[in-house]
């Protein structure tokens, strides 16, 4: 589990990017380069997951299980070391499988901004870029992180937010944030789609403490009577007004697509591990909920019913 940070164990051990899974097992997906599975019953106990591909030490970067079904894992960014190092773009899609077995890890695109202690967020899929590309099931938004990792400072902040498709495996830029958002902020999902970013800083009286936060908006017509020009937030999508109206449709028309559980988050010094999307399987009595609780993690959760349109018909 340990890295090789230049400060020695005091960083090695930080922000471990732990998954519960199937069987009472927990998949560590980094930062260390080196992979490691642990498991809970009796004594515990640890096995090797092999690495993650060519990949370094990734020390605050971050990681979402964007599909939990399927054991799907997407890791973003990270530096070598905890502070004064280069952060990287570079992003992998991890896929665990049974316990103590090797999962499968492959790199793809890398994002356009290299970052360390970035935000990283799954959302219910129906997103509309601002080019009016529609994106599929568990696109992930990344945001904030610096070009070069130093703790409370807002120096290299990166300010445009990413979005993830996992169809392309690709990232599109979105527009300029106001306010960096780097060591200590934090970003997470809200029932109507959008999603809270906030903080950064925390270092008694220094000029890099961000108290407040946003509201990041994408183009979901949701069942909300909110406008796009919500006055609490940065718009990071670019959509006429009639685009993005309430539209209240029957649930259960023809038109639905999908529906997906999204499980809460809980967000540490940008980690959070807590949230992953959970694709649910429609049937002729109701929608089925993996049995495994190891895919369904005990936990609050909220629901996703969207339509090809899209339309966010309802998060509850």
């Amino acid at each position: 589990m340990l890295t090789n940070d230049s400060q020695g164990v005091y960083r090695q051990d930080k922000h471990g990017r732990l998954f519960g899974w199937k069987k009472g097992s927990i998949s560590h997906a980094g930062p260390s380069k080196e992979m490691d599975w642990y498991g809970t019953a009796g004594f515990g106990g640890q096995t090797t997951a092999g690495m993650r591909a060519n990949d370094a030490d990734s020390m605050i970067g971050n990681a979402i299980m964007y599909d939990a079904v399927n054991g799907k894992i997407l890791t973003v960014g990270g530096a070598p070391n905890y502070q004064d190092s280069y952060a990287t773009a570079n992003t992998h899609i991890i896929t665990i499988g049974n316990p103590e077995t090797i999962p499968t890890v492959t790199m793809i695109n890398s994002m356009a901004y290299a970052r360390a202690f970035t935000n990283g967020v799954v959302l219910p899929d129906g997103v509309v870029l601002p080019d009016g590309v529609v994106l599929p099931d568990g696109i992930v938004f990344i945001t904030g992180g610096h070009a070069y990792a130093v703790p409370f400072t807002d120096t290299t902040a990166v300010m445009y937010a990413e979005l993830w498709s996992p169809a392309t495996q690709k990232f599109t830029v979105l527009d300029p944030m106001a306010i960096p958002r780097t060591y200590h902020s934090w970003a997470l999902l809200l029932l109507d789609g959008t999603v809270i970013n906030g903080g950064g800083g925390l270092c008694g009286d220094c000029t890099t403490n961000h108290y407040g936060c946003r509201i990041l908006q994408s183009c979901i017509p949701v069942q909300l009577e909110r406008k796009p020009d919500h006055e609490t937030g940065d718009q990071i999508g670019v959509c006429s007004e009639g685009d993005c109206r309430c539209q209240i449709i029957a649930v259960m028309n023809t038109s639905v697509t999908s529906f997906s559980l999204m499980r809460y988050g809980s967000v540490t010094h940008t980690v959070d591990t807590d949230q992953r999307r959970i694709a649910l399987t429609p049937g002729v009595s109701g929608l089925t909920v993996p049995s495994d609780s190891g895919i369904a993690l005990p936990g609050c959760c909220s629901y996703s019913i969207l339509q090809a349109h899209p339309v966010l018909l309802r998060r509850s």
